[in-house]
């Protein structure tokens, strides 16, 4: 049993601006598939919500870590991936349930806590060669309800601006200033 935190495996940024090979070409092809989601035959503010949205998929996808591993998306899925298709095997003596059960798979996971501020500082530190610091978003739900709203709001505003307003105060019977 380990009994401290694994520090995370992080790769040095390739480029002058803290950028990578794998960051550029995630945002690259995200940015041309928001570009084309402005054409598909939709509503404006529809296309413009899309948009927003894989441009913020695609900003979580290249830089998102784990926030306990510090790993990238797709490494921490094929963690997942793996976890969940590995063949399970039953032990003998571990049908009952014990008492002490559930308290001790509790204690295993309070024993090593890893503070985010740690790693924080080990992701920091592998981009100290850049001139510009890119800051790791933490990957978790907050960061997707962060993306889906700000594309509702873009969407939103975008329709609004498109006269979604005037539609409105037409429909309430309200005249325009």
């Amino acid at each position: 049993m380990l009994t401290g935190a694994v520090p995370p495996q992080i790769e040095s940024p390739k480029t002058f601006i803290g950028v990578g090979a794998r960051e550029l070409v995630i945002l690259c092809v995200c940015g041309l598939l928001g570009i084309l989601s402005l054409f598909i035959p939709l509503h404006p503010a529809i296309r413009i919500g899309i948009a927003v949205l894989i441009a913020g998929l695609g900003l979580a996808m290249a830089f998102g870590r784990d926030q306990r591993s510090g790993k990238t998306l797709e490494a921490y899925l094929l963690d997942l991936l793996r976890f969940y298709t590995r063949k399970r095997f039953r032990q003998k003596g571990t049908e009952e349930e014990t008492p002490s059960g559930p308290k001790v798979r509790h204690a295993l996971r309070a024993e090593a806590p890893v503070e985010p501020e740690t790693i924080s500082a080990g992701m920091a530190s592998s981009f100290d060669d850049a001139r510009i610091r890119v800051k790791p978003l933490p990957l978790g739900p907050g960061l997707l309800f962060s993306i889906l709203s700000f594309a509702f709001l873009a969407g939103l505003l975008a329709w609004i601006w498109l006269g979604g307003l005037a539609e409105i105060q037409a429909w309430l019977g309200i005249r325009g200033f």
